[in-house]
């Protein structure tokens, strides 16, 4: 019988690589159709040129997935005759892959939508080992922790990912070659998927880190509300903690709490910028163009976090609070 992977793959490969091809071969006329659009939605709103700009943006995305499968491809031909190394030969190799993928899609964003990239604070994040935590607003805020920890702080990174994710090729052949971990937010077991994710803060060296996004989902204002009542009711101290901090969602604990018993310090990526690419409507609606997107770093001390789970579990929502006052102050300045 063939593998999960393996009949996945099959599905998601050949959908990919019938976009990829459809939207190539009649990007001429769709460039026509979305030129017109923004034309006239130009003379009445005023709005930059959006339509012609997703399509571009599509392409892109595209075409970065068919490299990462073919290469993935030649890539695991190559290590074929590595033997017992060729685990590691599929994992460097997969490292430098993701590495060219980001700085394209990023590189695409920079020229199609104009958005410019810039951080401070940037030398806290290394020396590893250290759980980065990210702020996660945005369908492109992802690429960030790559960019700033990974690329410039030279901070090696073992992403905890959701499981939905696997629909996308790249990220499934080339993140499953990585110690990474997929998330089954639907799974029985909570227990295991805790313990998986602690799993990854094992043996990691100066130039590693394991990192998640501990809102669990993209902010929005609906499921901040959600989340803030049922906090409410559940927790009422850590409501009172939380209470006016809208720009982000209340931490969910059980993986942060897992990795903490590792001992590394936390790093915590705050980002502004991106509010406006929360998804394809607030992008169309928004038209987000020649946006400036600001990333900056906190790091706490492993010494200075509690030993105890329930202090624990108020540090984080202290912490993710201060996350929310540096992100009001980043938009004043």
């Amino acid at each position: 019988m063939m593998s999960g992977a393996l009949q996945r793959r099959l599905v998601t490969i050949p959908r990919t690589a019938v976009l990829f091809l459809s939207l190539t071969i009649l990007f001429p006329l769709l460039l026509v159709v979305t030129g017109a659009v923004d034309l006239v939605r130009g003379l009445v709103t005023r709005k930059p040129w959006t339509a012609t700009r997703l399509l571009t943006i599509g392409w892109v995305y595209l075409a970065g997935q068919m490299v990462v499968v073919f290469v993935s491809g030649f890539q695991w031909l190559a290590a074929l005759p590595s033997g017992n190394k060729r685990p590691a030969k599929l994992a460097e190799g997969a490292y430098d892959l993701q590495a060219w993928w980001v700085r394209f899609i990023v590189a695409g964003m920079e020229r199609v939508l104009g958005l410019s990239f810039e951080s401070t604070q940037n030398d806290v994040v290394s020396p590893g080992p250290v759980i980065v935590l990210f702020r996660h607003v945005s369908i492109v805020d992802n690429l960030l922790p790559y960019v700033f920890v990974s690329d410039r702080a030279g901070i090696r990174l073992r992403w905890v990912l959701k499981k939905e994710l696997l629909s996308d090729p790249a990220l499934d052949i080339g993140g499953n070659r990585l110690p990474n971990y997929f998330v089954d937010r639907n799974s029985d077991s909570s227990e295991q998927e805790i313990a998986n994710i602690a799993a990854l803060g094992a043996d990691l060296d100066a130039d590693e880190g394991v990192l998640l996004f501990p809102e669990g989902t993209r902010f929005s204002p609906a499921k901040y509300e959600s989340r803030m009542l049922r906090l409410s009711e559940t927790a009422p101290e850590l409501y009172e903690v939380m209470k006016g901090h809208d720009q982000v969602l209340p931490p969910r604990t059980g993986g942060v709490l897992a990795l903490l018993d590792s001992g590394m310090d936390v790093v915590f990526g705050i980002h502004t910028g991106l509010e406006s690419v929360r998804g394809l409507k607030e992008i169309w609606q928004e038209a987000p163009v020649g946006r400036r997107v600001q990333v900056t770093f906190r790091r706490v001390s492993a010494a200075d976090i509690p030993a105890a789970a329930a202090d624990r579990v108020r540090w984080l929502h202290e912490e993710w609070a201060r996350v929310d006052d540096l992100i009001v102050e980043m938009r004043r300045s």
